[in-house]
């Protein structure tokens, strides 16, 4: 199921990859695409994915996520 978080916070490539990095670390992640510009996160994600972890770890980097509907 694809998901989608609005990421704040983010100023560089580096902001960008570590995020990424994150996201395809985490079990049933896959297509993740994070975009400074837009200020977004995309990934596709299993059906037990537990966004509320996800945003809190992204959080835990200085950012502030907010998953988008």
């Amino acid at each position: 199921m694809e998901k989608k978080l609005r990421v704040e916070g983010m100023s560089c490539q580096h902001c960008v990859g570590r995020v990424k990095k994150y996201l395809e670390s985490v079990k049933d992640v896959t297509d993740v695409h994070v975009d400074l510009e837009n200020k977004s996160a995309d990934f596709k994600a299993g059906p037990d994915i537990d966004m509320e972890a996800i945003i809190k770890k992204i959080k835990s980097f200085g950012f502030t996520a907010t998953e988008k509907s």
